[in-house]
């Protein structure tokens, strides 16, 4: 979000992919990439032991914590921002994921919907919502969220792929649930996952349509 201007990440990421073509197990490329991200704190820290007020590299520190998976530190670090600038979007958006990262989720939707009502959310940070829509088992709600994805993003194979399971979780083997894993597959046509979910939703609605009504 704020990373962009350490043009080194870049880097990282393409040493990281090299690796990892190597053969090398993606614990060594984590590790690798964490160590950077250490660096990276370290850079952040010393621009704020000059400009300790500077918002934008208390934004930054807490995004490389959450990085590191301190999330505890992640949020604390956003509530201070918050509590200093009020209507400043992207310090719920962080708190947001350091919430979502430790699985409380109620509190994550609670942050993102005080960011979307600062600016509209992308489909990205739609699905990030969805995420934790889902894991709280509130898929009605998830539904409409994906709902504005797809008529954002009509080749969003995600949001087809999560709204699919939403109408699943909710009714069981359904059309809807069959419609949407089908239109995965015509936009993703290697997903051998969504092709296998294909065939078990049409088998289990033939046994449904089949059975003798009581």
């Amino acid at each position: 979000m704020f990373l962009k201007r350490f043009s080194s990440l870049a880097l990282v990421a393409a040493i990281v992919i090299a690796v990892a073509g190597l053969g090398e197990s993606a614990l060594c490329a984590e590790a690798a990439t964490q160590e950077q991200n250490l660096a990276l704190l370290k850079e952040i820290e010393a621009d704020l032991a000059k400009k300790p007020d500077n918002t934008l590299f208390q934004l930054q520190h807490a995004e490389v914590l959450g990085l590191l998976k301190r999330y505890d530190e992640q949020i604390a670090e956003a509530n201070v921002v918050i509590k200093k600038y009020p209507k400043l979007r992207d310090a719920y958006l962080i708190r947001s994921d350091g919430q979502t990262n430790l699985k409380m989720y109620a509190e994550a939707i609670v942050s993102l919907d005080m960011a979307f009502k600062l600016a509209a959310p992308t489909p990205k940070l739609l699905l990030a919502k969805v995420r934790c829509l889902m894991n709280s088992e509130r898929y009605s709600e998830a539904i409409a969220a994906l709902n504005k994805i797809v008529e954002a993003e009509p080749s969003n194979a995600t949001a087809f792929d999560r709204r699919s399971l939403c109408y699943f979780s909710l009714y069981g083997p359904c059309e809807q649930a069959l419609r949407d894993m089908e239109k995965v597959v015509s936009l993703r046509p290697s997903d051998a996952s969504a092709k296998e979910m294909v065939a078990r939703l049409k088998r289990e609605l033939t046994l449904k349509t089949s059975r003798p009504a009581r």
